[in-house]
Formats: C-alpha cells, sequence, structure tokens
C-alpha cells in the first residue's frame, strides 16, 4: 500500500498531461531487446516464469528478428507445458539463420523430449558439420545421451566417441562412454574412461557414484568402500548419497 500510495502522489503531482514516450530507433529497440532478453535468462534460472514470460515478449516485440530471443522464449513456452508454440519459435529462429547451432542444438533437445529422435539426429548432425561452431562436442554428446534414453546404447556409443574425437577431455562424453562400458560388462573399457573422466572433471555426486559402482563389479572392496566415503563425506545431501542410506 505504501508503493500505490506514493505512485497516486506523483500522478498527482505530475497532473495528466505526462507525454507518451518517443518510439525507439531500430538501434535502440534492439539494444532493449538485447536487455530483456538477458533478463528473461535471468528470470529463467532462478524458475521464474512469468517474468521471463513478460520479458521475453516484450523482446520480441521490440525484436522480432532477434534469434536469441526466440530461443529463449522457445525454452519458456517449453517449461509452460505449450510445446506448440516452443515448436513454432524454433522453426522462426533457424528461418532467421539455418545455420546457427544453438538453434539447431537447442531444437534437436526439443525434439528429443518430444519423441522425435530421427529429426533430432538431423539437425545435430547440421550443428557438428558447421566449422564455425565451437560445440561440436556437446552436441555430439548431446545426441548420443538422446540415442540412449531411447534405449538404443550402441548407436549412442558412435555418437559419444566422435565427441571425443573432436574434444578428448570432454567430461560429459567420458562419463557416458565410461557408464555404457560398464552396463555392458566391459570392465576394462570402464575402467580407462573413468580414468580419462577422473582425470578431467572435479569430483562430483556422479562422478564418486560411477566410480563406486565399477569398484562393486570388480569386487574391489577397499575401492567401493573409498567412493563410499567420498560422497557421503563431501556430497551428504545428494540424491546418491540418500540412495546409499536406504
Amino acid at each position: 500500500m505504501r508503493s500505490l500510495a506514493l505512485g497516486l502522489a506523483l500522478a498527482g503531482l505530475l497532473g495528466c498531461s505526462v507525454p507518451a514516450p518517443a518510439p525507439l530507433n531500430d538501434q535502440q529497440a534492439g539494444q532493449a531487446a538485447r536487455a530483456n532478453t538477458d533478463l528473461a535468462i535471468h528470470y529463467l534460472r532462478n524458475d521464474a516464469l512469468q517474468p521471463a514470460s513478460a520479458k521475453i515478449d516484450r523482446a520480441l516485440a521490440q525484436d522480432p528478428q532477434l534469434l536469441d530471443a526466440h530461443l529463449v522464449a522457445a525454452e519458456v513456452s517449453t517449461r509452460l507445458s505449450r510445446p506448440d508454440r516452443a515448436e513454432r519459435h524454433y522453426r522462426t529462429a533457424l528461418a532467421i539463420d539455418g545455420d546457427n547451432g544453438a538453434a539447431l542444438n537447442n531444437y534437436a533437445a526439443f525434439l528429443c523430449q518430444q519423441g522425435r529422435p530421427a529429426r533430432a539426429l538431423d539437425l545435430w548432425e547440421m550443428a557438428a558439420a558447421n566449422p564455425l561452431y565451437a560445440r561440436q562436442a556437446m552436441v555430439l554428446t548431446n545426441a548420443g545421451d538422446c540415442l540412449a534414453q531411447a534405449e538404443r546404447g550402441d548407436q549412442a556409443r558412435h555418437y559419444w566417441r566422435r565427441a571425443l574425437n573432436h574434444e578428448p577431455t570432454f567430461t560429459p562424453a567420458l562419463a557416458a562412454m565410461t557408464a555404457h562400458s560398464l552396463s555392458r560388462g566391459r570392465l576394462d573399457s570402464a575402467n580407462a574412461y573413468f580414468s580419462r573422466y577422473t582425470a578431467s572433471a572435479e569430483q562430483s555426486p556422479d562422478l564418486l557414484w560411477l566410480g563406486a559402482r565399477i569398484a562393486k563389479a570388480d569386487q574391489d572392496a577397499e575401492r567401493y568402500a573409498y567412493f563410499v566415503q567420498r560422497l557421503r563425506q563431501a556430497f551428504p545431501l545428494s540424491e546418491q548419497a540418500v540412495q546409499l542410506s536406504e
């Protein structure tokens, strides 16, 4: 009520002849659109969907050709369970720039979530083939993860290996290859990939849990105890540590 009263008081002081703001020129509109897009991203990171939606709608009104704004709008729409609207924004982003790696990757991830892996793989291949896009390892790993979710692990391995050919220390691909090798009972391969994984990544619940699983499969009680102890000490509230207590 205090802020409302202040607002009314200011309105009384200013009277009724407040001039309308001057329209923005193209440069100003573009800058405002980017600022509103950044604000929408900030809200998204904090799961504040309503203000994120309002800011990104404002950004698109200011600059309908801002590709990043369409990508953010697509993510907002996805989180609001509006897949048709999300797909329209992804299609618009690719109409603006059909070679944009981020647009190809994000749209592919969306399609995978929607149960359309074939088209998703096409888009990830397009992103990986773009020499100007610096995140080939990421998109190839995403393609592998999508196939793994569809229980096509052997095909997924092909993409994870390609990711590691691009970037030998890319930890998500190393973790995926470690887990895949373990699931197939290839313990030598699992240990080799896990060694590379631990050399490139900081300790995390996922890493320690994976190490514990490998040690258990190897029947290495001492090593298993080490990973379990580290997990409980360093990440006592993690999902993995909770599973150990059940």
